[in-house]
């Protein structure tokens, strides 16, 4: 029987010489060491590994030493399976190959190793080793904080590591106060994964100083949209008024959320022609960058946005309408005895005759702070005026938005789908903030809703 099993090991089937592993596994004989001996080298990983399971069941010096060697194993299933079978029998020398496991390039090896020697009396003899414990344990902020001996490790990591284990070793790095690491985070800069992209760019804000925006400034132009926004922030936070010429083109950018970062930015830069671009940008199909916009010119103060501002704050949606009264507040106290918000009256006037009750509502309140006090009834009949078809219609979009907030998931995915449907277009802004839904099906409706009202 035995010599038949030994002769399958011999298979040019991998199936067949696994087989013939596990059953070598079940025999007590003294020729079982030599026959998994030979196919610990098996071509196979599957066999491999079923050898390294068949050495972890036989007490025996000679197969802790196949269980040893395996720890090197090309396969990381079978360094895996080497470190899981091993039996801790308090030797050094067991210890030792197990703690140089935590310096694999595959994180399941590392962090059985870790499990191995948390359970056994092995502490790490100096500070390497202290920081590959932390990282085999996918503790990589742990790991920062023991300082420079970090490094070199992390960036190890970065290089080798799946795109889970790339991000933590970036944002690890980013924490580490040593300029050694910049290199690594602009490298970092080019992965073809967004969220290590995005890792990188953060870190390089928080620990790179403004001689990094050189290295921020092309990432303006990524293809991915997301990456575009935080290279905005980075970049405004450090030199907004030198790269104001690209931040001003992004406001034409074809996603809303990079023009929404642009007009942020931009409210650092104060010069006559980011006043002009900005005030293009209060009639964006986005609520939430003329918002921004607004706010933005409402920072840089220059009184020749009095008039754009005066006519938002007719806008259509309240969240627009309550930042220009806030910009206009801040450029002049005054604004409605200037001389630009005056010739605006007759615009106004004619936004009373608007189909919306909120804009003839605004109208006629900017109109009375103009001093056109006669008109204040407008505002008072308005909802008079409102059909009864316009009311029940409001009220489905009120109880569709409100569901936007409810605590589930299932009733806020319905009510993103819904408010597609009604093809209204006053569920701009409620559906652009249910785009940072913590559901992902949520933001996933909210987006095909928005594309449906003709907002990409």
């Amino acid at each position: 029987m035995l010599w038949l099993i030994l002769q399958q090991l011999k298979s040019g089937d991998p199936e067949k010489r696994r087989l013939a592993v596990e059953r070598l596994a079940e025999m007590e004989s003294p020729r079982t060491l030599n026959g998994l001996a030979k196919a610990v080298g098996d071509r196979d990983i599957h066999v491999r590994a079923a050898v390294v399971t068949a050495l972890g069941g036989i007490d025996h010096p000679r197969a802790l030493e196949l269980l040893l060697r395996a720890i090197h194993d090309p396969a990381p299933q079978v360094r895996q399976a080497a470190i899981s079978h091993l039996r801790d029998d308090g030797s050094e020398r067991v210890q030792t190959a197990v703690a140089g496991a935590l310096r694999d390039s595959d994180p399941g090896v590392r962090g059985r190793a870790a499990r191995f020697l948390e359970q056994s009396a092995w502490h790490p003899p100096d500070i390497e080793d202290e920081v590959w414990l932390a990282i085999a344990r996918g503790q990589m902020m742990r790991a920062a904080s023991l300082g420079a001996a970090a490094i070199q490790p992390l960036e190890s990591v970065l290089h080798q590591g799946g795109y889970g284990q790339q991000v933590a070793a970036v944002e690890a790095l980013g924490a580490i106060p040593d300029e050694r690491v910049l290199k690594s985070l602009v490298r970092a800069l080019r992965s073809s994964d967004h969220a290590v992209c995005l890792a990188a760019i953060g870190a390089l804000t928080n620990t790179g100083g403004s001689g990094v925006v050189n290295d921020l400034a092309p990432m303006l132009q990524h293809q991915d949209h997301r990456i575009r926004t935080a290279a905005v922030e980075a970049v405004a936070r450090f030199d907004a008024q030198n790269r104001a010429s690209a931040l001003r083109d992004l406001l034409r950018d074809p996603m809303w959320d990079v023009r929404c970062a642009a007009a942020t930015a931009l409210g650092k830069v104060k010069d006559p022609t980011t006043v002009d671009a900005l005030v293009a940008v209060l009639k964006d199909q986005s609520t939430d960058v003329r918002s921004a916009a607004t706010a933005s010119l409402g920072r840089i103060g220059d009184a020749r946005a009095i008039g754009p501002l005066v006519l938002a704050l007719k806008d259509d949606e309240s969240e627009v309408r309550k930042m220009a009264a806030g910009a206009l507040t801040q450029i002049d106290a005054k604004w409605a005895e200037s001389e630009a918000a005056r010739k605006l009256a007759p615009e106004l006037r004619s936004a009373l005759g608007s189909g919306d009750w909120a804009v003839r509502r605004a109208a006629a309140y900017v109109l009375e702070q103009l001093g056109e006090r006669k008109i204040t009834a407008v505002e008072h009949s308005d909802t008079e005026m409102a059909t009864p078809a316009r009311r029940r219609q409001q009220a489905v979009m009120t109880a569709f938005t409100d569901l936007l907030q409810d605590a589930d998931g299932d009733l806020r995915l319905a009510a993103a789908e819904s408010l597609g449907r009604l093809g209204d277009s006053h569920a701009r802004s409620p559906l652009m903030t249910a785009l940072k839904d913590v559901d992902k099906a949520v933001r996933l409706a909210a987006a095909h809703a928005l594309a449906d009202l003709g907002v990409e």
